[in-house]
Order: C-alpha cells, then sequence, then structure tokens
C-alpha cells in the first residue's frame, strides 16, 4: 500500500473520528481498532519489504533458479492479504458508519420538527446535550433497520478477522516455521533455502493474529451486548405502553 494512501485513511479516520456525536456503544472503540490496524499494519510490513532479498538458497545456484524457488514457496502474496483485509475492515467500519449517522440524522429531524413552546436558557445546555444523547442511543436501539446493521456489523467483522486468523496461522506461519527445499523441473537441486529475519517476520504475524483474536472478542461482546439493551428496550417499552392503557380506562 503507498505510503499516500495509507496518510489519506488514517486522515478520513481521524476527521470522522472528531464527530462529537456518540449515537452507539462502542464508538470510539471501533476508531481506535480501525487506527490500530493500520499502525499495526504499517509497523508489521517493515520487515517484509526485502523479502526478495531475504531468500536465499545453499549452494551454486543461478538467478533464475533462486527466483523460481522463491515463486514456488511463496505462492500467495503476505502483504497483498494484509492490505486486501485491511480494507475490508474499514469498508465495513465506514459503511455502518453512513449508515447510522443518516439514520440517527433522520430521527434528530423528526424531534427538531415539534414546537418550542421557549426558548432554552443556557443553564440547561448540559442536561439539553445529555438528553439529545439520550435520545439518539434509544433511537438507534428502536430503529429496527440500524439495529440490523449494528448487528450485521459485528457478524461480518467477527467472520473478517477469523478468515484472517486462519490465513495468519495456516498458511503464513508454516513458510517461516518449515525447512525449504526446493527441486522443480528447470532447477532439479534438492536446495536448501533459507528466509532471514524469520524473528521479526514471526512476530508481526503473531501481532497480528492477536489482534485480530481480540477483535473478534469485542464483536462477540458488543453483539450479545446489543441484542440485551434491545431485549430491555423492548419490555420497557411494552411495560410503559401497559401503563398508559390502564391509565386511560375509564372508571
Amino acid at each position: 500500500m503507498p505510503d499516500h494512501a495509507r496518510l489519506d485513511v488514517v486522515s478520513t479516520v481521524m476527521k470522522i473520528s472528531k464527530d462529537p456525536t456518540n449515537y452507539y456503544t462502542g464508538r470510539m472503540l471501533w476508531f481506535s481498532f480501525t487506527f490500530l490496524y493500520f499502525s499495526v499494519v504499517y509497523v508489521g510490513q517493515i520487515t517484509w519489504f526485502d523479502l526478495v532479498k531475504d531468500f536465499q538458497c545453499h549452494g551454486n545456484i543461478s538467478k533464475a533458479c533462486l527466483a523460481e524457488c522463491y515463486e514456488s514457496h511463496f505462492t500467495s502474496p503476505v502483504l497483498g492479504v494484509w492490505y486486501v483485509i485491511g480494507f475490508v475492515f474499514f469498508f465495513n467500519f465506514f459503511m455502518m458508519e453512513s449508515f447510522a449517522s443518516e439514520g440517527v440524522q433522520d430521527g434528530n429531524e423528526k424531534h427538531k420538527k415539534k414546537p418550542l413552546e421557549q426558548k432554552p436558557s443556557d443553564t440547561n445546555n448540559k442536561e439539553d446535550n445529555i438528553k439529545t444523547k439520550k435520545d439518539q442511543i434509544l433511537y438507534f436501539t428502536q430503529n429496527k433497520f440500524l439495529l440490523a446493521t449494528y448487528l450485521v456489523y459485528f457478524l461480518v467483522q467477527l467472520s473478517v478477522q477469523l478468515i484472517f486468523s486462519v490465513i495468519l496461522i495456516h498458511n503464513q506461519l508454516p513458510l517461516l516455521k518449515k525447512p525449504i527445499w526446493c527441486s522443480t523441473l528447470l532447477c532439479l537441486g534438492p536446495y536448501t533455502c533459507v528466509i532471514r529475519g524469520t524473528q521479526e517476520k514471526f512476530m508481526s504475524i503473531i501481532l497480528l493474529v492477536s489482534l485480530s483474536v481480540v477483535i473478534m472478542i469485542f464483536c462477540i461482546m458488543f453483539f450479545l451486548f446489543t441484542i440485551d439493551v434491545y431485549l430491555v428496550m423492548r419490555r420497557c417499552a411494552k411495560k410503559y405502553r401497559g401503563t398508559v392503557k390502564f391509565r386511560k380506562k375509564p372508571r
């Protein structure tokens, strides 16, 4: 990923995170995860930049055979997978932000259309701000489309991180741990090949796996928490409607 592209992504995340609204729980946490993921990828990829130079084989081997051995060992791109997962991670978060902010703004406009009998004083500004935030969270919980978007977001992120962890553990880690023996049709060999700086590359993969596990844990926690809040709000709404009906009954 080019440097200017990474800077554009980071700047976009920082601009969105400055929005003072807090219409769903854990909003700043997911901004932090997005920024942290790109930071980890940026630091971890440094050890993989010179992978072609770090790949060496023993014996009298030509450059063509060395390149063929390299291609036979690294059959899939390492950093390319990291970039794709990062793009999917940010795209899912951006789409969820777009749907959530648009839905909450529509709910706020409905509240603003109600006529105000008196102009609020400065002493009530803090209470109004707190009430507005509570109304936003309440509207977000009661709107089934936004709630479904929120839950689907967690499921998608959980699936993406699970797939990414499997790729890191079962595909990329063995590239560093297993011994490399190269023997092809044009380069009979067999040649013994090694990769320099395996410890740094190993730690970068472990760091990404750890971050993915943490994200998956939070996805599960927020998914269950959101369902629990929705059920609690639904029970409270039923009790409130039942109380109103009871009061309206003629005596």
